[in-house]
């Protein structure tokens, strides 16, 4: 079965925020595509142009024009807001750039119009890269893999170990299941676990949903996703889960706050979470936190590279996304994008080879742990469910945890929500 992909919102600005230095050219691509590689093509970024990777990118289309010295790349690059519009004006007008960056959902949209380039069947490459990058491009109703992952994100649990001991919990829970009966015992203690309530992604990572949408239906209401949430009123009652919770609930997640003061014993974060944000806005917590890997069905964040079916330049179009992909340049621009992973197997073998060099010893722990995780690693949601979607369901299911309905009914209300609101 083929995996479903959703929007990573905010990904571009994250990776943008802790850019330092920068290294250029390459290996080679493998030229794996048909016709002769010459000519100019287009290559459009999103909301990387600027003075950290700006010389990055020139460095990377040099190399390129150096070893096809008939070729021409022309970058140009979009703004972070109305990217996806600016995209499908591109598409509807015959002006989409030969290569793209795109997240999957954008990609969706473009490959449902006949507008990308299936590079499962043009690249020789294909199984070079992450196996959950290429999945998270490719679409039920759709035959083909139409973007090279790029640049990649997941997540790791962080725990409070001094507020667990309060509990009786000696360890970190290994499972989600674990977590929740542990809430139980820190709840009896007057410590809460949650910050936050749970949401269609979130079951899906933890295994009691397996699809968002399947076979045209929005199908998260599931039997064991509706006692999730049952779970969690029954622990907001007990003192589990903070009052914070439900007043975000449809908004960003309150968790990581609350845990770097003190006030919860567990979160989950990106793996640069240590030296980026606790080390910085918490030192006095580092002692007590301890790093576990993600749960059952670890998020994965993705970024791709797509090629445009109409290129008047197609082998020259997916040699130069081949070359900007490869192992040695993702290894390159990962080592700018702090936090972020490379796309290809072979760039994740060895995270210290573009991960910072760790302040806390705790960070070098999370470094490994990501990269171990990066070949599990799925997608969460689907391209048809929509971010108002997710925050429709959020607030149904806060209502359930406060316990004016069930939580299959705030499922199910939040499902028919989608199916009424999916655009087809």
């Amino acid at each position: 079965m083929k995996h479903r992909s959703v929007a990573v919102v905010g990904i571009v600005a994250a990776a943008t925020l802790v850019l330092a230095g920068c290294t250029g050219g390459g290996a080679t691509p493998a030229g794996s595509g048909s016709g002769e590689i010459s000519g100019q093509i287009t290559f459009q970024t999103w909301s990387l142009k600027n003075e950290k990777f700006t010389p990055y990118f020139e460095n990377v289309i040099k190399a390129f024009e150096d070893k096809y010295p008939d070729t021409k790349v022309k970058w140009i690059d979009q703004p972070g807001d109305g990217y996806e519009d600016k995209i499908l004006q591109q598409a509807e007008s015959g002006e989409l750039p030969d290569v793209i960056n795109l997240p999957p959902e954008y990609g969706y949209s473009l490959a449902s119009a006949g507008q990308l380039e299936d590079l499962s069947s043009a690249s020789k490459l294909i199984d070079e890269y992450v196996a959950g990058g290429v999945e998270a491009y490719e679409y039920d109703d759709l035959d083909g893999s139409f973007a090279f992952p790029w640049y990649l994100g997941t997540e790791l649990n962080y725990w409070n170990t001094d507020l667990l001991a309060k509990g009786g919990v000696t360890e970190p829970p290994a499972t989600f299941e674990d977590t929740l009966e542990a809430a139980q015992k820190l709840a009896d203690a007057g410590v809460p676990m949650f910050s936050s309530v749970p949401s269609p992604k979130m079951l899906q990572i933890v295994g009691a949903v397996d699809d968002i949408y399947k076979d045209g239906e929005f199908v998260f209401n599931t039997p064991e996703a509706a006692e999730v949430v049952d779970r969690y009123a029954e622990l907001y009652k007990a003192g589990a889960v903070t009052p914070e919770a439900l007043q975000g609930a449809g908004t960003a997640n309150s968790n990581i706050n609350n845990f770097n003061t003190g006030g919860v014993a567990w979160t989950t974060a990106g793996p640069n979470y240590i030296d980026k944000d606790l080390g910085v806005n918490a030192p006095n917590l580092l002692p007590s936190v301890a790093v576990t890997a993600g749960f059952g069905n670890p998020p994965l964040f993705v970024q791709g590279i797509s090629v445009s079916k109409n290129s008047k330049n197609a082998a020259t179009a997916l040699a130069f996304a081949e070359f900007v992909t490869d192992t040695d340049n993702q290894i390159d621009f990962v080592t700018l994008a702090a936090g972020f992973f490379p796309g290809t197997v072979a760039a994740n073998d060895d995270p210290a080879a573009f991960s910072e060099k760790p302040v806390n010893e705790l960070q070098g722990v999370a470094n490994q742990l990501a990269g171990a995780q990066m070949a599990d690693a799925k997608m969460t949601g689907a391209p048809q469910y929509t971010e108002a979607m997710e925050t429709y369901a959020k607030q149904q299911i806060a209502l359930a945890v406060t316990g004016d309905i069930t939580g299959q009914e705030a499922l199910d209300k939040a499902a028919e929500y989608a199916q009424q609101n999916l655009v087809k």
